[in-house]
């Protein structure tokens, strides 16, 4: 299947290519000889008036055939009005851009299409809030933001966005909680977002996600909670028979409690099925939970809290494992300011790469200490293009959830201003990309050709209808832009030709034109030898992890 959803996928990109050409010179009376999609032997066409239509073997390309096209067409005298020499130089050029614009088009249908589809999104509500961002004390887990500036908000990702383009900006929420509207003032922290190719950008961030961490807890083993049965990673599904499900609800579940309070939790455990298959299964059990007299929260005082910042993995190898961190154990302070949750220790480590960082944490009691420094992870993503990152080797359990999903508001309007932002920014991505490759900061090897697509086109299709038009937008921009590029025999190159043309009011004389397609030809063959140079090298010899492209934190 992979040969069908690759052929698709190029033949969709060619046939779009070049049906603006074609749509240009029909408008402008361009007598079209042939339209052809793949290149080599025939395979199968029909005629149709004055324009053969044809499916050519190779699926890698395919042209339009215009009446004069080329300096050396013999064009009778009839039908010279007809003939591409003969059109203005402007009616030219729009025939030759229409190619490379249809390519940029296209994507707009297809991320209209993907988007049409967001039938259900995540409310705007507040799930977690990060430790030293600015809605920090301000919104609480569990709020609701039903308007920004008095505009009225359904979707967290209206809020990102409003918050994203508003660094610095004081901003007007209107929240819900616990059914009585409030209004707070709250001023986005302006954050650099890094984005590939060593870019970055200014945004606004309020340190919130709409996830709920679900009630698992993180249990010190000297208290009434583990006495009780209760463990670090269980999860509490009720008190008193009362169902629980976030972290908050356990919260405000054992507010006020007194004397024993039984918790009804749920433990993972493995059952061999045989030698092949081992499953692993949450039995319900119940803890009665009798905290000690005193002063503070009942799940504080017997023992609980929640299990964010407890290590459920260590990567063997990794820094952590060889500072001696352990699963189980629960991370204290970071450069001495204590912990809140995992997101703010990701985010510290984050905001400063590439530094000794002083860590404490906890087991059984006992305190630890050590100097972590986490090496960066690199790799290649999935379009060719090199990333970096921290690389953490240790991980919590973080099951969440956020609010039921809501109907997206005004669909249409979404799914066409999304498809406008996705095709922008993958137009930006591929003219960087040309730009430093030009520069010779983007190593050649990022190069991709027919074997990278035919692997991509498969691999993003056995993902879903979604990846794979995503994908196809991806190459079609791509296509728009090196088509644009000044190289003879490309569209880019043409269009060079006819500026030249109407600044001196004198056509290219041919010689030049066809020295300087022999200069493209072996252009375009040497990239494309390198290209697939690069493909046989991913294929047999480059064992480099790669990754999809593609947000985050309000």
């Amino acid at each position: 299947m992979d040969v069908v959803y690759f052929v698709v996928l190029v033949g969709a990109l060619v046939f779009v290519h070049e049906l603006g050409h074609f749509a240009l010179a029909k408008i402008f009376g361009v007598k079209v000889l042939r339209f052809s999609v793949g290149f080599g032997p025939r395979i199968a066409g029909f005629r149709s008036r004055e324009t053969e239509y044809v499916l050519a073997a190779i699926p890698l390309g395919g042209y339009v055939k215009l009446l004069g096209d080329t300096p050396h067409d013999v064009v009778p005298e009839k039908e010279r009005a007809e003939s591409l020499g003969a059109q203005p130089v402007w009616r030219r050029v729009l025939i030759v851009a229409a190619g490379p614009a249809m390519n940029l088009l296209f994507p707009l249908l297809l991320f209209f299409i993907v988007h049409l589809g967001d039938g259900l999104q995540t409310p705007s509500s507040v799930g977690t809030v990060f430790p030293g961002r600015p809605a920090d004390g301000m919104l609480l887990p569990g709020d609701r933001v039903v308007a920004v500036d008095g505009a009225e908000i359904e979707t967290f990702d209206q809020l990102r966005r409003i918050v994203r383009d508003s660094p610095r900006r004081a901003l007007e929420l209107t929240i819900e909680r616990e059914g009585e509207r409030h209004r707070i003032v709250l001023v986005p922290a302006a954050t650099r977002r890094n984005l590939e190719l060593g870019r970055s950008e200014e945004v606004g961030r309020l340190g919130i996600d709409p996830y709920h961490r679900l009630a698992v807890v993180g249990v010190h083993p000297d208290s009434a909670a583990y006495q009780a049965g209760l463990r670090s990673f269980d999860r509490v599904v009720a008190v008193d028979g009362e169902p629980v499900d976030r972290w908050i609800d356990l919260q405000a579940a054992l507010r006020g409690r007194v004397g024993a309070v039984p918790l009804t939790y749920l433990r993972g455990e493995t059952v061999n099925l045989g030698s092949l298959v081992d499953l692993e299964v949450a039995r319900p059990r119940v803890a009665n939970v009798r905290a000690p007299a005193g002063p503070g929260a009942m799940a504080l005082r017997s023992g609980i809290e929640s299990g964010d910042l407890y290590v459920r993995e260590v990567i063997s190898g990794s820094a952590e494992d060889e500072l001696g961190i352990r699963p189980g154990d629960r991370l204290v302070t970071l450069d001495g300011h204590p912990l809140r949750n995992w997101a703010g220790y990701l985010a510290a480590l984050e905001d400063a790469p590439d530094v000794d960082h002083e860590l404490l944490w906890r087991r059984a009691g006992d305190i630890h200490e050590g100097t972590l420094r986490l090496p960066k992870d690199t790799g290649v993503t999935a379009a060719g293009l090199p990333y970096e990152r921290v690389r953490v080797g240790v991980r919590p359990w973080l099951p969440s959830r956020s609010e039921p999903l809501v109907e997206t508001p005004n669909r249409i309007a979404h799914a066409a201003t999304r498809a406008l932002e996705r095709t922008g920014e993958m137009l930006t991505l591929t003219f960087y990309s040309v730009v430093r490759l030009l520069q010779g900061e983007l190593d050649l090897d990022s190069l991709g050709g027919p074997l990278t697509i035919f692997d991509a086109a498969g691999d993003a299709a056995r993902e879903g209808a979604t990846n794979y038009l995503v994908l196809m937008a991806f190459i079609s921009v791509n296509l728009a832009v090196l088509n644009l590029l000044p190289i003879p025999l490309l569209d880019g190159g043409h269009l060079v030709f006819y500026l030249v043309e109407g600044i001196t009011r004198r056509k290219v004389p041919a010689k030049v034109r066809a020295r300087a397609g022999l200069v493209g030809l072996i252009v375009l063959i040497a990239l494309t030898l390198l290209a697939v140079k690069n493909d046989l090298e991913r294929a047999f010899g480059n064992d480099e992890p790669t990754e999809a492209l593609e947000p985050g934190e309000g």
